[in-house]
């Protein structure tokens, strides 16, 4: 798939009418871009859904021919308080054979109080997170005298600051339509544990960047990277999406990234496309 796309679509929609913006849970599960999050929070009184499809063609770690997956998605998210943030995500794979992949987690944001802050930093949000997740009958068959499938298990832990990049725009850019283009801007470390019942584990330790630039219609063109890891990865991970809203409680996300299901960078640059509505707690 070609990098531009998204690109060359936002810079078509972003002048387009559209509604209020709104959260939704990224692939990874907790508020954020693609397969990696910002500092971000959910608000308490709505539900964030999501469901998509993603094709996913790699030759990962653990396989030793190409493999061509259809991955359906379901993600839902929700603030449990001002500064928190709980979700949970579930992708049913394909390739010949079903697989499943379960991932837990929650994002708290640090308050002023616990890390002060001054100077550049004092308009910033910054956050730690943490997810288990566990994807069953992953197909291994890296060696003929290993099992063809194997469970792998995976914990992913993270520190994020997100901040506006532009001063003087409106102080509530999180969920709200603005007056102009807004541009939010994420910086992170993350720590990605990835253990195979059968095989070695391997870990990942890396920075990662994030852009997001919201039209005053909020549609929105979003941009991830995470450093490789030289040792596991032949590639640095990559994402890059538009979102549009289609009404108050809907957005529509199309997108295109290398990342696997458990966030390493092991495969082609390969499209989704995804469907979010919230769910007003109020009407339950």
């Amino acid at each position: 798939m070609r990098l531009w796309l998204p690109v060359v679509l936002a810079a078509v929609l972003l002048g387009a009418s559209g509604a209020s913006a709104l959260a939704i849970p990224s692939l990874g599960g907790p508020t954020g871009i693609a397969l990696l999050p910002t500092a971000k929070i959910a608000p308490v009184n709505e539900w964030q859904t999501a469901v998509g499809y993603r094709s996913f063609t790699t030759t990962y770690m653990y396989a030793f021919e190409d493999v061509d997956m259809s991955l359906w998605t379901f993600n839902a998210l929700k603030g449990v308080a001002s500064d928190a943030e709980l979700w949970i995500a579930f992708t049913r794979g394909s390739n010949g054979e079903d697989t499943d992949i379960w991932e837990y987690g929650g994002k708290y944001l640090l308050s002023e109080r616990l890390l002060p802050r001054s100077g550049f930093l004092a308009d910033t949000d910054i956050a730690i997170g943490a997810s288990l997740g566990r994807w069953a009958d992953a197909l291994t068959n890296a060696d003929p005298e290993l099992p063809f499938y194997t469970d792998i298990e995976t914990l992913r832990a993270y520190l994020v600051a997100t901040r506006q990049l532009i001063p003087g725009n409106a102080s509530d850019w999180d969920w709200e339509a603005a007056p102009s283009t807004r541009i939010i801007g994420t910086v992170g470390m993350l720590y990605l544990r990835v253990d195979p019942d059968a095989l070695d584990s391997n870990t990942v330790f890396r920075p990662f960047l994030g852009v997001e630039i919201i039209g005053q219609n909020n549609m929105t063109l979003a941009l991830e990277y995470r450093f490789k890891d030289s040792g596991i990865e032949d590639d640095a991970l990559f994402s890059a999406l538009i979102r549009y809203p289609i009404d108050r409680s809907t957005n529509l996300e199309v997108g295109l990234s290398n990342g696997s299901p458990i966030g390493l960078a092991l495969g082609e640059q390969d499209l989704f496309v995804r469907l979010a509505y919230c769910f007003p707690v109020s009407a339950y």
